[in-house]
């Protein structure tokens, strides 16, 4: 066995390890409730069921697919041709048993073949992965309507834990630390701040207009901080980089946040800017890349002056989403990546999918508006590969439309399809972080205050929190790779990680599959790759009333905060092993298999 191991130094003074395992095993076939060996007993490779069908699109497979039409087999002369025939013949008889599983895909259009790849994980991600962000601009709001200090707020951001909690955005290149300022993170003349940017977010005005400087009080900061300790959560703060003395970063006001920070023993992570590339068109300001870079070494050093923030997280530099053709973005991580990527302990992009003032239901469900992300990462991940630094990548803030979300889209159940699927793509991609904008605030903020109802002016869930406490419950930090015949990139999406250990049985291993239905039908899958598996939990979401609903089905039962805000038990349906596993319409899949043999899955479990 091989590895490689890239490593982010834990502001606890842990180590996180992020591990690429190599493991030589024979995988097992199982089509749910049969399994297929050879005459030896051994398992065949499901890869190569796709021999002599038509072309496939796979991925993070060894897949061989008959590269030739058959006519051209003659032009090769009588020996290639015969060869090539009795290859195809052997490999048929080889899987006859499982011909008929891909006869029937090909006539069945609600059928979906998944292949799960337990010979290594294709990547191991922080066991912070889905972590959340609050926006600075509820700093100068004094937090108004979220009440950190309220049992609500804390049992329901407790649920999230283990995660980082970020707090940045727009308003924090407009945030001055005063400690002793009397209104308590508010200042005399600046107007209210909107979440996200607000219209600056679109590019058709300066976010000047909007974001006059403001103050910060040690109170306000204290507050946060302590909200963060008492949920679990690993405080991240986004200092201000628009403070600058000509073109250099005036790090004195930074001096005496880390100065105040430290008398009272806190916990924190950094980062210093939000989206930097971005500047011209936000503040009419411009800071080059590689400026950035020296003053975040500025910041390093600063933090190594204090034993307390010497092994704290240093991240960065949040640029924005890559938009091809027009990838200067890009050009400015590498260059401050030249001169800071030592220096950092991962770095920071921002992505989001819609625009939140033009974005449709049909957007919510277009695969294309899916597809995009992975493109993005991989023009990222390239462009952070290319400097040789092997640091972990993070989505350092993301949500399904940017300018504070879609209005009664970004907080409903048909944004929840993006979302889990998001969180799919990142970790079989490579990302180590995902940073959800936002815990509260905007539309698509994981919580809201209730306007109307027996709830009014309660804190409670939007759909996107239930998906995130299932994935926290179900799924483990070993990513497991899929391939899904002949709809990859589709309308259904499938992923597959190890079972987060506290969900096992005892003694026993588990993969837990997970996906999103974004047809209008019912369908089903036959899951290949695992064997063993000894019984079957189902987790079904769905909206309560259609795809804009703001509430959540699991397994039928309507989701809703219990008594003292505590989270309900989320129970699992068994499955027959011998019924196949089926998705409903519009629907969001969770199934754990108890008793998978993955050796992959070892080392994580």
């Amino acid at each position: 066995m091989s590895s490689t191991a890239v490593l982010e130094e834990a502001p606890s003074e842990e180590v996180l390890s992020n591990v690429d395992i190599d493991i030589e095993v024979t995988s097992s076939t199982l089509i749910l409730g049969s399994q297929m060996n050879n005459e030896d007993g051994h398992s065949e490779d499901a890869s190569m069921l796709v021999e002599g069908t038509t072309p496939v699109e796979m991925r993070q497979t060894n897949v061989t697919t008959v590269p030739k039409e058959p006519s051209t087999c003659w032009k090769t002369g009588a020996r290639y041709c015969i060869v090539t025939f009795c290859c195809l013949n052997v490999v048929m008889l080889v899987f006859g048993g499982l011909w008929p599983a891909l006869s029937q895909y090909s006539k069945d259009d609600h059928k979906r073949i998944v292949i799960i790849q337990t010979d290594r994980l294709v990547n191991v991600v922080n066991e912070r992965f889905l972590s959340v962000a609050l926006d600075s601009s509820l700093i100068r709001k004094n937090f108004k309507k979220f009440d950190m200090k309220s049992k609500a707020a804390r049992m329901l951001g407790s649920s999230l834990s283990p995660c980082y909690l970020r707090v940045g955005g727009t308003a924090a290149d407009r945030l001055i630390f005063v400690e002793n300022h009397p209104k308590n993170g508010q200042n005399d003349d600046a107007p209210a701040l909107p979440i996200d940017g607000g219209p600056c977010a679109y590019e058709a005005e300066l976010c000047t207009k909007n974001h006059a400087y403001f103050n910060m009080s040690g109170e306000a900061f204290l507050e946060i901080n302590t909200f963060a300790k008492t949920t679990g959560m690993d405080m991240i703060f986004d200092l201000n980089a628009l403070l600058r003395n000509g073109k250099v970063w005036d790090d004195t006001n930074a001096k005496e946040l880390l100065a105040y920070a430290n008398g009272l023993n806190l916990k924190l992570n950094w980062q210093l800017g939000n989206e930097p590339n971005a500047y011209r068109h936000q503040f009419d300001e411009v800071v080059e890349a590689t400026q950035l870079g020296d003053d975040y070494v500025n910041l390093r050093n600063l933090l190594n002056s204090y034993p307390k923030y010497a092994k704290s997280l240093l991240v960065g530099p949040d640029i924005t989403r890559p938009r091809p053709p027009k990838l200067a973005d890009l050009d400015y991580l590498r260059e401050f990546l030249r001169t800071a990527g030592p220096r950092l302990n991962a770095v920071t992009w921002h992505q989001y999918n819609l625009n939140g003032r033009e974005a449709t239901l049909q957007d919510f469900l277009n695969v294309e508006t899916y597809n995009t992300l992975y493109e993005q990462i991989i023009l990222v991940n390239n462009a952070v590969r290319s400097m040789a630094l092997g640091t972990p990548i993070w989505l350092g803030e993301t949500g399904s439309a940017f300018g504070g979300g879609a209005p009664e889209l970004s907080d409903r159940f048909v944004a929840s399809f993006l979302w889990l699927d998001k969180l799919g793509v990142a970790a079989s991609e490579g990302i180590h972080v995902v940073v959800r904008q936002s815990l509260y605030g905007g539309h698509y903020g994981l919580l809201r205050t209730e306007h109307k109802g027996d709830h009014k002016g309660a804190l409670i869930p939007n759909p996107d929190f239930w998906v995130s406490i299932l994935h926290k419950k179900l799924v483990g930090t070993g990513v497991v790779g899929v391939t899904l015949l002949n709809d990859f990139k589709g309308p259904v999406r499938i992923y597959c990680h190890c079972t987060e250990p506290s969900a096992l049985h005892p003694g026993l291993g588990a993969v837990t599959i997970f996906g999103v239905n974004l047809l209008p039908d019912a369908i089903e899958l036959s899951l290949q790759g695992t064997h063993n598996v000894s019984s079957v939990d189902r987790y079904i979401l769905q909206g309560e009333s259609g795809l804009q609903s703001q509430y959540v089905l699991l397994n039928g039962e309507k989701l809703d905060i219990g008594p003292n805000y505590r989270i309900p038990p989320l129970t699992a349906q068994p499955m027959d092993l011998n019924s196949p596993i089926s998705m409903p319409e519009h629907s969001i899949g969770f199934w754990v298999l108890h008793g998978a043999q993955v050796p992959a899955c070892q080392n994580t479990q």
